[in-house]
């Protein structure tokens, strides 16, 4: 009888823990990696383990140009973790996919900013919650910054991973895309006495030209270099989108707009009566304009499919280069000598992600290898 009331009392105390846990979490918001280091946090020698492996991974060189597909495998002895340096844009929105759902893995995404040149901030930017292996963040400042993935242990689950940009704003004409852009930011102007504070969008005159996100019209007139314009303001204290050298014009100050909306018409009034129609496209904020193309840009997203990756391996040839990237345009590392052991943590495409003698790290073209049974 007592045996039976102390696992009663036991269970009750476990059950009572889980939902304080639960309510804790509801207040914290913890993240995916948050959740998973709970489970070895009194295993010092993991813990140990676990601190090494990630500490070293964030301080790898190793970069990933985007879009991306990346492939995997799980270790139920080891903490495989990726690290990439990746260059972004001011208006793209950083997207990471999984092909595998939480039920099967949970995996942990953090995206960190550098502090300066070699230095990541101690806390990520953003990081995916429990129960999602996907992450988005909209870049707000152009520079590099450091993605980190780390799967749950355990035995051989191999995952793939797509990660790809999306411009956060709507193509600012109608039926047009990246091919209708002909003339970018910087290029030279008025016989190189200023530099082009846009973008310009060719398209047939009258072609509806449209609100590239929710807001209001600050402005519309009929003067100086860009003829007929109208001015959106995209919230209250956020950026001006600036359309010029319109046709015609739909809108008034004042006017509440969603994205979509027609605001105009392509034409080429003020300095651009001599160009063929076409919109002058800008970005301006609080200190000065920024180059628009992040913001409107469309780009691709690769197809993820299923990889095998194999965990051993080693070198084959007399000389096998080792690069920080996947491509031979990337800079080389080392040449490693033949017949040595490699550890793959990963695959892009045909090239290998690969840990030598655990304390280097980079990519290798998979013809450059042996699988090791």
């Amino acid at each position: 009888m007592k045996s039976n009331f102390k696992f009663i009392l036991f269970f009750l105390i476990v059950v009572s823990c889980k939902q304080v846990q639960k309510v804790t979490d509801v207040i914290t918001n913890p993240s995916a990696r948050e959740v998973f280091e709970r489970t070895f946090k009194d295993n010092d020698s993991i813990l140990q383990q676990y601190e090494f492996n990630y500490s070293k991974a964030k301080r790898n060189n190793l970069q990933l140009e985007l879009p991306s597909v990346l492939s995997s495998k799980t270790d139920s002895l080891n903490f495989r973790i990726l690290a990439y340096t990746l260059h972004l844009e001011r208006g793209e929105r950083f997207i990471i996919e999984s092909d595998v759902e939480v039920d099967s893995l949970q995996l942990s995404l953090d995206l960190f900013a550098f502090d300066n040149d070699s230095t990541l901030s101690k806390k990520p930017l953003v990081a995916n919650e429990p129960e999602v292996n996907a992450l988005k963040y909209d870049i707000t400042e152009t520079g590099n910054y450091k993605i980190v993935i780390l799967p749950e242990r355990s035995n051989n689950r191999n995952f793939s991973l797509s990660l790809y940009t999306e411009p956060t704003l709507f193509f600012p004409v109608s039926g047009k895309d990246n091919k209708a852009i002909q003339s970018f930011w910087g290029a030279s102007r008025g016989g190189g006495t200023r530099a082009h504070k846009g973008i310009d969008i060719f398209a047939k005159r009258g072609t509806p030209v449209v609100a590239a996100t929710d807001g209001f019209i600050s402005d519309t007139g009929n003067r100086g270099l860009g003829g007929k314009q109208v001015w959106l303001r995209d919230g209250i204290f956020g950026q001006s989108l600036y359309y010029a050298h319109l046709d015609s014009i739909a809108v008034s100050g004042g006017n509440r707009v969603k994205a979509g909306d027609t605001l105009g018409f392509v034409g080429n009034t003020g300095n651009a009566k001599t160009t063929s129609p076409h919109l002058h496209f800008g970005i301006y904020t609080s200190s000065g304009a920024i180059n628009p193309l992040p913001f409107v840009k469309e780009t691709n997203k690769l197809e993820v499919k299923k990889n095998t990756v194999f965990s051993k391996g080693e070198t084959r040839l007399k000389t096998n280069e080792l690069r920080v990237g996947a491509g031979v345009k990337n800079k080389k590392i080392q040449d490693l000598k033949p017949k040595v052991s490699v550890t793959v943590l990963g695959k892009k495409d045909k090239w290998l992600h690969l840990k030598v003698n655990d304390s280097l790290e980079g990519f290798m073209h998979q013809s450059l290898v042996s699988k090791i049974n």
